[in-house]
């Protein structure tokens, strides 16, 4: 991302947070920004535009700081208590940000935004998921998506404390204490004769590929261009094409993907397009 379109989108955030999306102008963000408005016409076609960027960039530092939690190698209970931890910590600090998309109901006013929220949503309920069953294993299989959706509404329920009453918690005790509620779960569900109520039917409720566009692999692609060099960046280019193709030839995207497995930090961009693609 170039520095001047992240000042644009930073500037924009404030301003968002501060006075609203519909209060904002274009005017408002320039003047913040000390440029022209031809310049910002050069990075947004407009403000809506923008608005889903701002969205994108808030995700992608979450996104950022979880990646580098991941990479430290932690055992799985170890992981998933800092990945939450460190949710809490980024939501926060940024909660006026999320305070104003509440406010103003900016999601259902812009269907890209809507369609992003979404994603991100279903991300965080994925990483949840994933760090559940490899804490717990077979064991919790049947109950899989039940214990994702009650720990992802206890974090929602935290979160509004931290977000709209501003309380001052330990993140890390938190986490640690939202984890040990689990165990209690597990272990009382593991001893009942309950059957689960979701499935594995409620599958793509959670997959974060779900109302993925072919816009959306592209953006993808270019953002993990700028971090990668060698081969991979020589199979991101090969995707690219193919994916921009009117026929786009399924062997050859089947190969490059193959080829991404090289790079954790890529496995979901890979499933991204292996889903679009209909690739097992």
């Amino acid at each position: 991302m170039k520095e001047k379109e992240k000042r644009i989108i930073e500037a924009a955030m404030s301003l968002f947070a501060k006075k609203g999306v519909t209060s904002t102008s274009i005017q408002d963000i320039v003047n913040e920004c000390g440029i022209s408005k031809g310049a910002f016409y050069l990075y947004f076609k407009s403000k809506d535009a923008l608005l889903l960027e701002t969205f994108k960039y808030h995700f992608e530092l979450i996104h950022s700081k979880m990646q580098s939690v991941r990479e430290e190698n932690l055992e799985p209970r170890a992981l998933l208590i800092k990945q939450l931890s460190c949710q809490f910590s980024e939501i926060n600090k940024h909660k006026d940000f999320i305070i104003m998309q509440m406010r103003e109901n900016a999601v259902p006013n812009n269907p890209s935004v809507a369609a992003f929220i979404q994603k991100m949503n279903a991300e965080a309920s994925l990483l949840v998921k994933n760090g559940l069953a490899s804490i717990y294993g077979d064991s919790i299989n049947p109950f899989i998506w039940d214990m994702t959706a009650i720990l992802q509404g206890m974090i929602h329920s935290y979160l509004k404390y931290i977000i709209f009453d501003k309380a001052e918690l330990d993140f890390e005790a938190l986490s640690v204490f939202l984890v040990n509620r689990i165990d209690d779960m597990v272990s009382g569900l593991i001893r009942s004769d309950e059957k689960p109520i979701l499935s594995g039917n409620e599958l793509t409720l959670f997959s974060p590929c779900s109302g993925i566009s072919k816009e959306d692999l592209l953006d993808a692609i270019s953002h993990y261009k700028e971090k990668v060099s060698g081969d991979l960046l020589v199979t991101l280019e090969v995707l690219e094409s193919e994916i921009q193709d009117q026929e786009p030839r399924t062997a050859v995207i089947q190969g490059m993907l193959a080829n991404l497995s090289q790079d954790s930090a890529l496995s979901d961009l890979k499933e991204s397009i292996a889903y679009y693609f209909q690739i097992k």
